[in-house]
């Protein structure tokens, strides 16, 4: 096939959202001076903090599915997953405050995956290359601007900017229209979410590629042109 447009999704795509979250997840319960020596002792916090862990990975995952079906909307996404786990394990902190200084660690971690450098040179020395992400503006402009692939990238689309969230056709209608591309056989987007990248790109009419690099289970009855486990499998598809 003939491309002219990749788009691409940005976490657990391109880069390790799971070691972001984790990390600026652990340095901001550092910095609210969570793990301070206390009666509890250290051992104690450390188990407590991997409940509390583990207790919102679970609310977040389930606020973006929510927001991916419209039922929720990114501002209160942002608090509300804070709000509930400090209700639930009585912590004594601003959920606004705590917020904001969670997507401030959040827009300082950069993994990208071993290939993901390579792949962003290659794809750009061939086509027009533009991120598609229903991430946090802010946080995504600092994560891909200060990264090696910055300069790979022709255009950031984020959906906190377009005003409407990947399965929406309208995110990929905006790319391609910001692109000029009038065939949409010539567009192709690449990402690790069935529900959003695969289901969103299907919805806009453009073929899709499936990054599992989990090796999961479709289930969903979402079908994509190309499923990949390996970044690197993506040149010979491209």
């Amino acid at each position: 096939m003939s491309y002219k447009l990749v788009l691409i999704d940005l976490d657990d795509t391109l880069f390790d959202y799971s070691k972001t979250e984790k990390e600026a997840f652990r340095r901001t319960f550092e910095e609210l001076g969570f793990f301070v020596e206390s009666e509890l002792g250290q051992k104690k916090k450390e188990e407590i903090y991997e409940k509390i862990k583990d207790r919102y990975k679970d609310v977040n995952l389930q606020l973006w599915k929510d927001l991916e079906k419209g039922a929720v909307d990114k501002d209160r996404l942002k608090v509300v997953r804070f709000e509930k786990i400090i209700e639930e394990f009585d912590l004594k902190y601003n959920p606004y405050e705590m917020s904001e200084l969670y997507l401030k660690k959040l827009g300082e971690g950069i993994f990208p995956f071993e290939a993901t450098e390579k792949l962003c040179e290659y794809l750009h020395s061939k086509y027009k290359v533009g991120i598609v992400t229903n991430g946090i503006k802010e946080v995504q402009h600092s994560r891909i601007e200060n990264s090696a692939i910055s300069k790979y990238i022709d255009k950031i689309i984020i959906s906190d900017e377009v005003g409407v969230n990947k399965p929406d056709k309208r995110i990929f209608e905006y790319a391609i229209n910001y692109f000029e591309i009038m065939d949409k056989s010539e567009v192709i987007m690449i990402g690790d979410s069935l529900g959003a990248d695969i289901k969103g790109g299907q919805n806009a009419g453009i073929d899709t590629c499936w990054v599992n690099l989990r090796n999961n289970v479709n289930d969903t009855g979402i079908v994509p042109k190309y499923e990949v486990n390996k970044l690197e499998k993506l040149f010979e598809i491209l």
